[in-house]
């Protein structure tokens, strides 16, 4: 891995001059708001619930120039080039939650929120760099906007949905690992989302984390365009590899054939393609899912004593729990 590794580093390298399609845009004030252009991009920043400052504006132009005309051609191409200044970003979808930004891409724009420029500057970003890969996700299909939406929505993006996902409809996992960040596992959308973020803003560890990830953004989305070292920053870092755990249990011992609750985290719930196996002293248990925290197994026939348990998912083997198996009530010998 480390030799592979090392080697689609050292191409991204050389690949760098295939990023020159990316560069300081001009930034210009306007009765409702400010207009950033580069070549045959133009996105207009709006005053909505809020007005954009001149320090907000300019980072967000900041942001753009640093990304790839490759990724703003999607944005382009869908007309979603209103980047909506709000005090909730979905306060006109009529939801309660304070998030950074969204994207509605049939309607044609992005909003930023307050909670955003709380942020540093790094974090404006990747949030801008996140919201355009939406955007590029329906860009892919080459339909109109509201078509685009639907089709991946229902059909997620062939190559790379079904990388770890399911299930597009009801979002289940094939296993929890695979991603750049917790967020990621939302559903594919945000999969994909972050996936895009990284690819530019940290390769190595979309690498790292999912390397067929990787590859399809490289390939797909960006068209082989990598970023420069002035696009990237090292400390943009993803999450580590997870294994299940058990937490708790319903019940510490217990007779054969008794139903344990198991509390933890990392499981696989019924709607995820990934199968949970549980053994109580290494033999395997029935088991019924309930969700990605809780799982009911039956205890087999065991001999009493020390039994401890185990999960297994996709991901790899939860640490043993101790548990005791008693002797039946109705055991007489």
């Amino acid at each position: 891995m480390t030799l592979r590794l090392g080697a689609v580093l050292a191409c991204l390298v050389c690949a760098g001059g295939s990023a020159l399609a990316q560069g300081a845009g001009t930034l210009s004030p306007g009765a409702r708001g400010f207009t950033w252009t580069r070549g045959n991009h133009t996105f207009e920043l709006r005053n909505r619930s809020r007005d954009w400052t001149v320090a907000e504006a300019a980072t967000i132009k900041a942001a753009l120039d640093k990304l790839p005309d490759v990724l703003l051609d999607y944005a382009t191409q869908l007309g979603v080039t209103q980047l909506r200044r709000d005090d909730r970003p979905r306060k006109s979808l009529s939801l309660k939650t304070n998030g950074l930004a969204t994207t509605v891409v049939e309607a044609k724009w992005i909003s930023f929120g307050d909670v955003l420029f709380q942020r540093p500057a790094s974090r404006i970003y990747q949030t801008v760099t996140h919201e355009l890969g939406h955007v590029a996700q329906y860009g892919l299909t080459g339909r109109s906007a509201f078509v685009a939406l639907l089709e991946v929505r229902l059909r997620g993006t062939r190559g790379f949905s079904e990388l770890s996902w399911s299930s597009n409809l009801f979002n289940g996992l094939r296993r929890h690992n695979g991603f750049v960040s917790a967020y990621a596992r939302t559903n594919h959308r945000e999969d994909f989302a972050e996936s895009v973020e990284f690819y530019w803003i940290h390769p190595a560890e979309l690498l790292r984390v999912n390397p067929a990830k990787f590859q399809f953004m490289r390939d797909v989305v960006f068209k082989q365009v990598a970023s420069p070292t002035s696009s990237q920053d090292p400390t943009h870092r993803a999450i580590n590899p997870v294994l299940p755990v058990i937490q708790s249990l319903g019940d510490q011992k217990d007779d054969p054939f008794s139903l344990v609750r198991i509390r933890g985290q990392y499981f696989m719930a019924f709607k995820d393609g990934g199968r949970n196996r549980v053994e109580y002293r290494g033999k395997k248990a029935l088991t019924l899912p309930i969700s990605r925290a809780t799982i009911y197994s039956w205890v087999p026939w065991l001999s009493k004593g020390s039994a401890p348990i185990t999960v297994e998912t996709p991901d790899g083997t939860s640490t043993p729990h101790p548990f005791e198996v008693t002797k039946p009530w109705w055991k007489l010998w």
